[in-house]
């Protein structure tokens, strides 16, 4: 029995490494990609934004707050609490779906109202984004007693929503690439971690690694097929004007 203390301790400790990195590495992006359009927009001058905008600046910043709190509580050994607040996460990302939605449209439409040049990636990306955060965390709140499922699919759900920030990166860190592949091609690296943490760890995928990584790429590249459809831009036409 002793034997085994010893590698059971190990695996957890590495465990709980990886996603407590993971989670902070989340926050970081998220604070730089936002600095300056929202958490510093007075520093860099930007445009002051409308309520929707406000609303769901704190409404998302509340999920990455959320995300991280919850995995240090796991990391710290308190999964009693951890599952306290699981129904503060249900109640945002019921609140995000329709937010995020509405944000990416009306901020189109309200750029095309004063004739101003569109900012950000195309409609389809914001939109894929949110709708890959809802399938990925739904599966994670459903899968919520298989521990090993529920943090993998919670993380990738989390790094749907990290594709926009990291678009903006992308843009003024002048990577080379356009906002819309650059959030994708980063959020894929944070996806290869997840796929090396499991192969160290384990020797293999988890099977949560294989779905939920292949929707979350099947998604990206639905994205880009959509974005490239005359049919789809006809119709984000008619709902940005």
């Amino acid at each position: 029995m002793a034997t085994l203390a010893g590698p059971v301790r190990t695996r957890l400790s590495t465990e709980r490494r990886f996603f407590t990195s993971m989670a902070a590495v989340i926050a970081v992006a998220t604070f730089v990609g936002f600095a300056p359009s929202y958490y510093l927009v007075s520093v860099f001058g930007g445009r002051p934004l409308s309520t929707l905008l406000h609303v769901h600046g704190v409404v998302f910043t509340a999920w990455i707050v959320l995300y991280v709190a919850q995995t240090a509580l796991v990391s710290a050994g308190r999964p009693d609490i951890h599952r306290l607040l699981g129904p503060v996460g249900l109640v945002l990302v019921i609140v995000m779906v329709p937010l995020g939605i509405a944000a990416a449209i009306i901020s189109k439409q309200l750029l095309a109202a004063h004739h101003l040049p569109s900012q950000g990636p195309p409609l389809v990306f914001p939109l894929g984004a949110v709708v890959t955060f809802a399938m990925l965390v739904g599966a994670a709140m459903a899968l919520r007693k298989r521990a090993a499922w529920h943090k993998r699919l919670m993380l990738l759900g989390t790094l749907a929503i990290l594709t926009t920030p990291l678009a903006r990166i992308t843009r003024f860190a002048h990577l080379g690439l356009t906002p819309a592949i650059g959030g994708m091609v980063l959020t894929d690296v944070l996806l290869a971690a997840l796929v090396a943490y499991d192969v160290k760890t384990q020797g293999r995928l988890h099977p949560a690694t294989v779905w939920g990584g292949g929707f979350f790429l099947a998604t990206q590249a639905l994205r880009l097929l959509l974005n490239a459809s005359p049919a789809w831009q006809a119709f984000a036409h008619g709902l940005t004007g």
